[in-house]
């Protein structure tokens, strides 16, 4: 069966080995990644599950840093992966508090060495706000003429906290994709639950340029949620991730088998979506 996962996160083998040391320097890996249970993927286990799963494809994202340079550091070792792999496509990191000019300089840079996309921004942890359309007009723009993607982190309104969960809600989510119907977007997480307000027309008609992933639904959501939003939203717009290394991609996988969904939904979702909005 071909898979494509458009959420995984690895990692330099440098900020496994120690931990410590990178999270004394940006925010948000400490708050994701500072408990020592918690697993930080290398190279390492992303050739385990290229070796597991030999028709698969994958999309590694950043994780949004805080510092510039580690940003840097990061989306220069996801390139590598893309570049070494021709099974990965890969989304770096920008902080829009680096001011338009730096933002704008690295997109340029890292689409010229194969990035697809931005992503996964946190703008919580980030500590900057999407509906600041000054800030995003002229990231967008360059975006939009180097033909690539946003990744945003999104969250439940209601239910239990977690690390990183944050306030990236579906109304705040909703106006930046308003104001961006140029823009091909990804909510992770199913949107923290937006989908179902495409149940509303107009939402139906505003948000054609929005996709959902799958990430981590697992700990969010009973899998039938995706049948439901399937049902709401069309397959078309469900990309399937699993939010690797958090959740497994087998386990992932088959939650998304188990569904009551045909089977050319299950193949558009864990597959041919994707394989159309990242032209693979």
């Amino acid at each position: 069966m071909n898979i494509v996962d458009v959420h995984t996160h690895f990692f330099p083998k440098e900020m496994s080995l120690n931990r410590s040391k990178f999270c004394k320097l940006d925010k948000n890996f400490n708050l994701l990644y500072s408990d020592e249970k918690i697993n930080i993927p290398t190279e390492n286990e992303l050739l385990e599950i290229i070796n597991k799963f030999p028709s698969i494809k994958l999309v590694v994202q950043s994780i949004s840093y805080i510092d510039y340079e580690l940003s840097k550091y990061t989306n220069d070792f996801l390139l590598e992966l893309s570049k070494n792999y021709d099974q990965i496509k890969v989304f770096g990191s920008i902080n829009t508090n680096w001011g338009t000019n730096k933002c704008i300089e690295e997109i340029n840079r890292i689409n010229q060495l194969g990035a697809a996309g931005i992503g996964e921004l946190h703008p919580d942890i980030q500590g900057f706000d999407i509906l600041d359309f000054n800030a995003f007009d002229p990231i967008v723009e360059n975006l939009i003429s180097n033909n690539m993607l946003i990744n945003f982190h999104s969250s439940e309104p209601v239910g239990h906290d977690y690390n990183g969960k944050g306030k990236m809600h579906p109304d705040i989510l909703y106006k930046f994709a308003l104001n961006y119907k140029e823009l091909k977007i990804i909510y992770s997480h199913l949107g923290g639950g937006l989908p179902i307000y495409y149940l509303m027309p107009e939402i139906m008609r505003d948000l054609n340029n929005v996709y959902y992933d799958t990430a981590a639904l697992q700990f969010l959501y009973d899998p039938k949620i995706v049948k439901i939003f399937h049902e709401i939203i069309g397959e078309d717009k469900i990309l399937f991730g699993s939010d690797y290394g958090l959740i497994e991609i087998d386990r992932a996988i088959n939650s998304i088998l188990q569904l009551d969904i045909d089977s050319k939904a299950k193949e558009n979702i864990l597959c041919n979506n994707a394989l159309r909005l990242l032209s693979w």
